[in-house]
């Protein structure tokens, strides 16, 4: 299988959430660390990407990791995207956001897997796309997402356009997390107590 990178998106408004999310706890631990350790199970790299002047929490990593500012303010998470690929020096790139601490390792190398002939290995659950639990790769995607946010296109599917998208129905991410908690977004308090009580 060809190396990833995870990108860990940790800029957002969280205008819904109340405060910054990447700080929120979830068992004494921040939300940020919970995710950058998933995803460093599956990866051999780990690029998060902070808001301009975001205090992120102290999160340790298993794997060599960096810290990058978004290049483009608010301008959501395809620009985040844009500054996280452009450190990304392997092959290919695993897509999350910060507030996804149920992240299982097992569907980042599942979609890898299915990335042959591919720029982008996209789930689709609950009827809806995922783009933010997603295989890219960044040498084909980084030129696309870049025009497309200086475009004001700013949503990330909208930018696949271009791209060879290879669509992964629920049965088979299914095959990696059949819970599908990879997916389970702690978007506003609630819904994080709701994810504390599915952990485990």
């Amino acid at each position: 299988m060809e190396a990833v990178t995870g990108v860990v998106l940790a800029g957002g408004r969280s205008t819904r959430f109340g405060s910054d999310k990447a700080s929120a706890l979830l068992r004494g631990r921040p939300l940020l660390e919970w995710v950058v350790n998933a995803v460093a199970s599956a990866c051999e790299r780990v690029v998060v990407v902070k808001a301009r002047g975001q205090v992120l929490p102290a999160v340790h990593c298993p794997v060599p990791w960096v810290v990058v500012e978004d290049i483009y303010e608010a301008q959501g998470p395809l620009a985040g995207l844009v500054a996280g690929f452009a450190r990304v020096s392997t092959p290919l790139a695993f897509a999350t956001s910060c507030d996804s601490p149920l992240l299982v390792p097992a569907l980042i190398a599942h979609l890898a897997a299915m990335a042959d002939g591919y720029d982008v290995v996209c789930p689709e659950v609950g009827g809806r796309t995922q783009p933010l639990a997603a295989i890219y790769r960044p040498d084909r995607c980084l030129p696309a997402f870049r025009e497309s946010v200086e475009a004001g296109r700013l949503r990330i599917v909208a930018a696949f356009e271009d791209l060879r998208v290879r669509r992964v129905g629920e049965g088979e991410v299914a095959a990696a997390d059949p819970r599908l908690l990879s997916f389970e977004n702690a978007n506003t308090p609630e819904r994080l107590a709701e994810i504390e009580g599915l952990h485990g």
